[in-house]
């Protein structure tokens, strides 16, 4: 159960089963290459891309338990759990200095950690300069002005622009040496979860003030499509734009799909739902041809059916069998990521969703004959390599989407009242989704087939019954 829980861990070649490993492991080389050196001074901000749920944190956080530390020092900052500081900004910069340059800073003075506050301060909120009110009293007037005039004017002469702090904070954070002259390699966790205007400020603050201190390397987990959105913004909305200043502020980025390694991902299935390595090939497959390679997705649908997993027992449901483990994996996969089609899939009478579709025909001349749904038996025959040959129409009935794209069927109807249909036929009705992926996986080979069939049709009372039981602990 432990390796379900939701947590930033070390990956190592036994507990990788997204196929992460490799790839943190060659980012740390490139960062420890001494041929490097000069490049990563030049363009120390490195981006690591990936989609909500790849496995950005625990790649991140092999990179930094892996990486040399007779040459780097290693720090960890989480922008999502600090993004209430009102000056986040800045609050990274404290925390980069902590134990390393800030007490160098407070000695310098009060004056000197205000200027350094109120730089980080203007990238979200803008500049203030307090002047004070200008109270008149009557009688005294002109006197009181003149008094405020020269207040002002002198409190302006004091008061340096930003630009003139900037230079200054620049001179000083430029010269900042580190730990034993090591390199620092910050590491910035789950910026894509903070709100766009701290996305936009810690990116402008790195940018802009932090990178000009060559000795620190900055590498940034980043849900690209996310960020981009947060940087529209600040472009009017060209999100052309916004990608181009992402690209310009990250030279160095490395891409983190989704990815399931299959023989460690098999180790995984088999843990979890205790069927052998090879039965579990079934389930790696059942992943693949619906499209969920998400990791975090992944870890959700299992964590959910290993709780779940004693009652189904207590239900007299046999999920030592593979194909029943399927369908159960299935179930929580709609329940979870696609509700709607949940909904539709455990009601009793599904076939009545269908009726507005038009059973569609051709006589010998080549006339379009049209005929209503519910008027007919309907049967679609499927034959198998091996000699089966089964009546499948209740399986696409339970399965099937309840968007309906198009409701003309191509049919064969005879004057018995009989309908028959062929089942590519049947998913033409409907847009590419996870309902036909899962359909396609069902009739691609009889072995499967083979559970849910009575008398050579689809046993869709069985079925449904399964369906209810675990809708009552979903």
């Amino acid at each position: 159960m432990q390796d379900l829980i939701e947590e930033v861990k070390q990956i190592n070649k036994e507990n990788d089963i997204f196929g992460t490993y490799q790839k943190a492991k060659s980012i740390c080389e490139f960062i420890e290459l001494e041929s490097n050196q000069e490049l990563l001074s030049k363009n120390n901000l490195i981006a690591i891309y990936g989609s909500w749920g790849t496995g950005k944190s625990c790649l991140m956080k092999t990179i930094f338990n892996q990486l040399n530390k007779d040459k780097f020092d290693t720090l960890w900052f989480n922008t999502w759990k600090y993004e209430k500081d009102e000056n986040l900004a800045y609050s990274l910069f404290k925390y980069i200095g902590k134990d390393r340059f800030w007490n160098e800073l407070i000695k310098s003075g009060k004056n000197t950690l205000d200027n350094i506050y109120g730089i980080f301060k203007s990238l979200s909120k803008g500049v203030e300069l307090n002047l004070g009110i200008l109270s008149l009293k009557p009688g005294d007037a002109l006197d009181e002005a003149e008094i405020k005039d020269q207040e002002i004017n002198t409190r302006i002469e004091k008061q340096k622009c930003l630009w003139e702090r900037i230079d200054e904070f620049e001179e000083t954070f430029s010269k900042v040496k580190f730990k034993e002259n090591k390199k620092m390699v910050v590491f910035l966790d789950d910026l894509d979860r903070c709100e766009s205007e701290n996305i936009v400020t810690l990116i402008s603050a790195v940018k802009l003030l932090l990178s000009i201190n060559d000795n620190i390397i900055f590498i940034i987990g980043i849900d690209k499509k996310a960020v981009t959105l947060a940087l529209q913004n600040k472009y009017n909305n060209d999100y052309n734009k916004a990608d181009e200043y992402l690209e310009k502020i990250f030279p160095i980025n490395f891409e983190l799909s989704d990815n399931i390694q299959t023989q460690n991902f098999l180790n995984y299935i088999s843990k979890i739902t205790d069927l052998s390595e090879d039965d579990s090939k079934i389930i790696l497959q059942f992943f693949y041809k619906i499209h969920l390679c998400n990791a975090r997705q992944i870890k959700k649908v299992l964590r959910k059916y290993f709780l779940i997993k004693n009652y189904i027992i207590s239900k007299e449901i046999d999920i030592k069998n593979k194909y029943i483990v399927l369908i159960v994996l299935y179930d929580i996969v709609l329940n979870i990521f696609y509700n709607d089609e949940y909904k539709c899939m455990i009601l009793k009478e599904k076939e009545k969703l269908y009726k507005d579709i038009l059973l569609i025909s051709y006589d010998k001349n080549g006339f379009k004959k049209e005929g209503r749904f519910d008027r007919y038996k309907k049967s679609c025959n499927v034959s198998y390599t091996d000699g089966q040959k089964y009546d499948l129409y209740k399986l696409l009935i339970r399965f099937s989407s309840y968007k309906i794209d198009n409701i003309e069927l191509n049919s064969i109807k005879t004057l018995d009242g009989n309908a028959y249909i062929e089942y590519f036929n049947w998913l033409g009705l409907f847009k590419n989704n996870v309902c036909n992926d899962f359909i396609e996986l069902l009739l691609n080979e009889s072995n499967i087939l083979k559970n849910f069939i009575k008398e050579n049709e689809f046993d869709d009372e069985k079925i449904y019954n399964y369906l209810k039981e675990i809708d009552n602990i979903l």
